[in-house]
């Protein structure tokens, strides 16, 4: 069975709830292993598979029409049910479009975090997005880049009714210590100052509590945050226009402003925090980023600096 007939069959079964079996026939074998694949849980009757919980796709087309009315025509909607990854969508896009695009998709099999690190991505709960898009910057303020995607992203969310959102250095979006989302940037150079962008971002939305208990570490959703339903489509949205305004206007000329937002919204401002490298674990308070978007820290032995690559963070609480 062609894995876009399986995709076709999906979209029908998430618009109505059910399908009729007679309609998959000889396939549905393959079209049953796919959604178990995928983690879709439905039932068998007689005549009909259904399935077991509610699932809202995104409407591609609906939502590009909304993209346009927000950004103009610069960018193109890239839509998937299932990808390995939206930043390599956005990459890949971009190399053989040379047009900027966001890639979204409702599930990733491949979705990456900090250090090649699997991001758990449930078919249609959450959100999985890469904005890939040319920007003018110079190479040594590249890693400032997630910072401006997090502050962006508290501020999209609370726009969206979900205060008290906060970045946790480099790129995690946190909400009372407990992980509601992450952010995975990679370049490309295109030339003299200038690169590809691939600015990818997940939140997790749709997600239960026992959902979120066999992930390994604390984590939140936003349904567990705020009982209004949020439609995700408004959120991805929001999301992408503040991601993109920002970046857009981001310059050297912003940093000490930056500094200041990400103290502002900093998960671990002030706090006594635990940076482990590959050969110890140092220890000390955090003094916030400097110019760079290095963390800085106040140890036993003076102010230390460490870049994403070369550390990871944990509050000592």
């Amino acid at each position: 069975m062609k894995h876009d007939q399986s995709e076709s069959w999906l979209k029908r079964l998430c618009r109505s709830g059910k399908l009729n079996r007679s309609e998959v026939g000889d396939d549905e074998s393959s079209f049953l292993s796919a959604m178990t694949e995928w983690g879709i849980a439905y039932s068998l009757s007689d005549r009909h598979i259904a399935l077991k919980t509610d699932l809202q796709l995104i409407d591609a087309q609906q939502f590009e029409t909304d993209m346009t009315s927000v950004l103009g025509s610069r960018f193109k909607c890239h839509y998937q049910l299932v990808t390995r990854s939206t930043n390599t969508d956005a990459l890949d896009y971009y190399e053989q479009f040379h047009r900027p695009c966001v890639a979204i998709a409702e599930m990733q099999t491949a979705g990456k975090g900090r250090r090649g690190n699997h991001w758990v991505s449930p078919f249609a709960r959450n959100i999985y997005c890469t904005i890939g898009v040319p920007k003018r910057i110079r190479a040594h303020i590249l890693g400032l880049l997630s910072i401006v995607t997090g502050i962006a992203l508290c501020r999209a969310l609370e726009a969206c009714g979900v205060g008290g959102v906060q970045v946790k250095w480099p790129n995690d979006l946190y909400f009372q210590r407990q992980k509601l989302g992450g952010i995975l940037i990679e370049s490309k150079p295109l030339g003299t100052d200038e690169y590809l962008v691939a600015i990818g971002f997940g939140i997790n939305v749709k997600m239960s509590a026992e959902d979120l208990a066999a992930i390994p570490q604390a984590a939140t959703s936003i349904e567990q945050i705020n009982s209004d339903t949020l439609s995700r489509s408004a959120i991805l949205l929001e999301a992408i226009e503040q991601v993109v305004v920002m970046i857009d206007s981001f310059d050297e000329t912003a940093i000490p402003w930056l500094i200041d937002e990400f103290n502002a919204h900093d998960a671990l401002q002030g706090q006594r925090i635990c940076a482990t490298t590959a050969e110890r674990s140092i220890y000390g308070l955090n003094a916030g980023i400097d110019s760079t978007g290095q963390l800085q820290l106040d140890t036993e032995q003076g102010r230390q600096t460490f870049s994403a690559a070369e550390i990871s963070l944990r509050g000592v609480y």
